[in-house]
């Protein structure tokens, strides 16, 4: 087994992996999302086992969010991915998610230990419960798919709707008035080649003023067959048509379309934050809950 730097075109085999060690991990979506658009790490690996042409077997990284995954019951991985985590931040934190035992019993191995839950890393929406609510339709818009030769407008929405200036945070941060979203056309075609993207699934909610039709609000629902779970990433309002219940019609409407391919649940990465009650006040009034999914470990005497 041989551990060497992620290539872009790991990122199909990366989003796999996640798909087969599902709940203990990341979404394949979100992570292909995420990986991308090369935002989740300064630095990542991924393993192989050496002398052959099979899966990728784990990857991790350093510098952004926690992405450590393995196969399951592969010890040999875990010890490895967890030894080079290690040499690059021997003060690094390490979340352990639920069911990821190969991973559990490595981090224990070298030290590390528990720290603390994770109540919030995770939110769950049963379709069985939303998949006709009426709220997935909004007077004066209409929710469905974005069409080939809307491609522009469909970049301007998601760069109106992340504009750092135009999120409504309500703790009084600093935000540079002129910083942009990162999201460009570039940006668009990476996402749009990451495994598990439909553009059946990637929704806009279009406003009909006067004869004239403005984008509102967007989503890319990530629907897994293989777990029967869709991860919403991202999803954004802009800020012209906030406060009109577009965030949850966007929710139900991904709910109604994945329910009907056989899907069980509808996931977003994402959890209560006190500066930012916009979009999980949005996820709970659409009927998300949260979920418990991870542990996290540090070397004994750290914080």
């Amino acid at each position: 087994m041989i551990v060497r730097p992620a290539e872009p075109d790991d990122v199909c085999g990366m989003q796999q992996l996640a798909s087969r060690a599902w709940p203990s991990g990341w979404h394949p979506g979100g992570l292909g999302w995420g990986l991308s658009r090369q935002a989740l790490g300064d630095s990542i690996v991924v393993a192989i086992d050496e002398g052959t042409s099979g899966p990728i077997v784990g990857f991790a990284g350093h510098g952004g969010d926690e992405i450590t995954h393995v196969d399951r019951d592969r010890d040999d991985v875990a010890d490895a991915l967890v030894t080079w985590r290690l040499a690059v931040d021997a003060k690094a934190q390490m979340t352990v998610w639920d069911g990821a035992d190969a991973l559990a019993r490595a981090v224990l191995r070298a030290g590390l230990e528990p720290v603390g839950r994770q109540p919030w890393s995770g939110m769950l929406l049963n379709l069985a419960v939303v998949r006709d609510d009426p709220r997935r339709h909004v007077d004066g818009y209409a929710i469905r798919p974005v069409r080939p030769d809307e491609t522009a407008a469909r970049i301007e929405v998601h760069r109106a709707a992340w504009k750092p200036s135009s999120i409504p945070y309500t703790d009084g941060r600093a935000v540079d008035p002129e910083a942009e979203s990162s999201f460009t056309s570039e940006a668009y075609e990476a996402v749009r080649g990451a495994w598990l993207y439909d553009r059946s699934l990637d929704l806009v909610a279009v406003a009909d003023d006067d004869n004239s039709r403005r984008f509102g609000a967007c989503c890319i629902a990530w629907f897994d067959p293989a777990t029967g779970v869709c991860e919403i990433e991202p999803l954004g309002v802009a800020p012209g048509h906030r406060r009109r219940g577009l965030a949850v019609a966007l929710c139900l409407e991904v709910a109604h379309l994945v329910g009907g391919r056989g899907g069980t649940h509808v996931y977003i990465n994402t959890q209560p934050q006190a500066g930012y009650v916009a979009s999980s006040s949005a996820y709970f009034a659409a009927g998300f809950e949260l979920v418990e999914r991870a542990t996290t470990y540090a070397a004994p005497g750290l914080p």
